[in-house]
């Protein structure tokens, strides 16, 4: 089938710099990438996987604009008033605790 149509997209430097990468190591290019997703489109009448918003695990607790961030004023204040620890001691409880 020849190819004779040009896509011109705008893409984020990071997410095309990973895809091309990944991409990379299947073999294919972008160009041959997005010519697999537009046949494949073609094939199946829409997107070929699912497209919707990600579910929260039911251990995170979603909060809204507002409460998030009044909860990082909380933490700058707590910086500001000296209330931290130090990051090798937070990374050696969490070697101690979880393995890492």
């Amino acid at each position: 089938m020849n190819k004779n149509e040009t896509l011109h997209i705008r893409v984020n430097d990071a997410v095309k710099s990973s895809a091309e990468k990944t991409l990379e190591m299947l073999g294919l290019s972008i160009s041959e990438a997005v010519n697999m997703l537009l046949y494949q489109i073609a094939i199946d009448g829409g997107l070929p996987f699912s497209v919707s918003l990600p579910v929260a695990p039911d251990n995170v607790t979603v909060r809204s604009n507002e409460e998030m961030y009044e909860k990082l004023n909380i933490g700058a204040q707590q910086i500001h008033e000296g209330k931290v620890i130090d990051a090798d001691i937070v990374i050696a409880r969490l070697k101690n605790e979880y393995g890492f």
